[in-house]
Parts: C-alpha cells; structure tokens; sequence
C-alpha cells in the first residue's frame, strides 16, 4: 500500500535530513576537505565557481564532479557532444592545472559523478559509437595519485535510440540515471542496483517521479533520501522546472514538489547537484558552474513545518 502524503508531510521528510549544521545532508568528517580553491563563500545568491580556474570567458564548463576526500576535481568542457571531462589533482597543498582526463582523451564524455566512497567514477560517454550524440554510461576505478582505471561500459540500452545520461550514486549501491528517448525527445529515470559486482536490470523509477511527460538529470543524496530531477510535467512555470521527491518510510518516492521560482524560471531549467558536504548547490547556466549555499533550498524544505496540515 503507498500512502499519499500532503506537501507539507512530504517536505517535513527531507527537512528531517538537514542537520543543526546548515548541510543538507550529514557526513563524516573526512568527506569535509574541500578547500574550495580558497574561494569566499558565496552566501545564498548563485555566483560563477571557480572563475579562471574553472569556469572562463572562452569554453563552456559544467557538470561539476569532486571527490569525497576533496583532493580531485572532474568537470566538463565543451558544447555537448562534442564534450570532453577536465581532470584536477591537489597534492603537497597545490592544485594542477586542468588537463584533459585519460578516459575522455579518445571520446566525448559528460557528467562525471563520484561514488560516495570515492572508488569509482562514473559518466556518460559516446566512446566506440558511431553516432556521437550516442552516449551510455560508464566508469573507471580509482587506482590512486591520479590515475584511474580503463573505462568500463556499464549501461547501453536499447541501441542508438536510447541515450543515457547524468549518473548519480548512493552509499546502497544504486546507481539513477537518465534514461533519453531521442526518437520521442522525452527522458524518465532509471535505477540499478550493484549486488557482488553485478548490476540488476535497469527500471524506470516509476510515478510519480517518471510520467508521461520528461524527466531528466537526476540527482540523489548519497543516502539516498531525496532526488532533485528537471521535469517538463503541467504545473511549472514554463519549459522545464527543478522538482524534489522524497522517499517515504516505506522507502516510495513520494509526489514530487516544484522548487519554485528560487530555482526556476518561465524557461528551461535543468541539472542541479549538490557538493559532497551538503554546503552548497551547483547549478549550470550559460555555459558557466555556479555554486550558492544551500539555506534557499533549505528553507523550501522547511516551510512545510508553517504549512503543516493543509
């Protein structure tokens, strides 16, 4: 039996997960190293990340990707699909320049994703197609001071019709993706489960968070408690908008929630992540990464509490 919970029940769920620390989400200590590249916190309006650094005036950057120990960086460069995944290293307290990572010199490759214990990387890539806008998703395992292992292919369903795109992980071994119908221009998300080094069947994650409009870019805390997606769904304001869901106790996810007018506009929103500390939101726009702090999204989450019982 799936119990319909009110707005207000529903967003009390996640609001339970964001602790006295102003994250969204707990983490241990040695997932808290990060250190920004020194930048000045950017307090609760969307500021470029990393300028010169990262995000420049002549390439285009996204899909931002950084380790658990906050001692690598993956971010993408380029204008999809012809796009190619950066790679950034600290050591002896020092930053390398970006270079071009080892399984994406060959390839296009996007939306790199870290699995929360940092083991491997995930991503999507056009590697041995013919059709460059042909992505699936793959990853590479972590063999330490840099170098990662040869790509290995985990997902290419149903042919060239079928894309899959934006990976994202939890600590229970679920990998969401999403699932890009090209023929029908529509995505729903995906899920499989890793169990003794193999993966299940990737499912549609049903309604409500999947419907017969498009879902696309999923993202998942690492516990797996609640997914921001983009979808096109009646009832936004306009193209596609930012949602969240929440799994209930019984572990369903519930009736998705529209982030609002702090997160969307009359035009197309898509792709937000969240930094490995639950600090701060990552939003991708024109061509740049952004990042702010999470109290906007956190506040959307609380103000369930004043609307308890409608």
């Amino acid at each position: 039996m799936i119990m319909k919970l009110s707005t207000a029940t529903r967003l009390l769920a996640v609001s339970a997960c964001v602790p006295a620390t102003g994250t969204l989400y707990a983490q241990s200590p040695s997932t808290n190293l990060f250190d920004y590249f020194g930048q000045v916190p950017p307090g609760n309006t969307a500021q470029i990340f990393a300028p010169s650094i990262i995000s420049n005036n002549t390439t285009k950057e996204g899909a931002l990707a950084i380790s658990p120990k906050g001692d690598e960086v993956f971010f993408v460069r380029g204008q999809w699909p012809n796009t190619t995944i950066m790679q950034m290293k600290k050591s002896n307290g020092e930053w390398s320049t970006a270079v071009t990572a080892a399984f994406s010199e060959d390839c296009g490759a996007t939306e790199p994703a870290f699995s929360p214990d940092g083991r491997y990387l995930y991503f999507s890539s056009n590697r041995g197609k013919s059709e460059i806008r042909d992505y699936s998703i793959w990853r590479v395992e972590n063999l330490g001071d840099g170098m990662w292992s040869r790509p290995e292919s985990l997902f290419d369903i149903d042919g060239g019709s079928v894309w899959e795109f934006h990976p994202t992980l939890t600590a229970q071994g679920e990998l969401f993706f999403c699932y890009w119908d090209a023929a029908h221009q529509r995505g729903d998300v995906y899920v499989s489960h890793e169990e003794d080094g193999s993966w299940s069947e990737p499912l549609k994650v049903e309604a409500p968070v999947s419907t017969d409009f498009s879902e696309v870019d999923p993202f998942v805390d690492a516990d797996g408690r609640f997914m921001l997606f983009s979808s096109n769904r009646p009832g936004g304001l306009g193209g596609e908008d930012q949602y969240v869901s929440v799994r209930d106790a019984d572990g369903v996810w519930t009736q998705p929630y529209n982030l609002g007018l702090t997160f969307n506009t009359d035009g197309d929103d898509f792709d937000m992540d969240l930094t490995p500390d639950g600090k701060y939101i990552l939003l991708y726009r024109e061509g740049d990464v952004y990042w702010m702090g999470c109290t906007p999204l956190e506040a959307i989450f609380k103000s369930a509490q004043a609307k308890k019982g409608e």
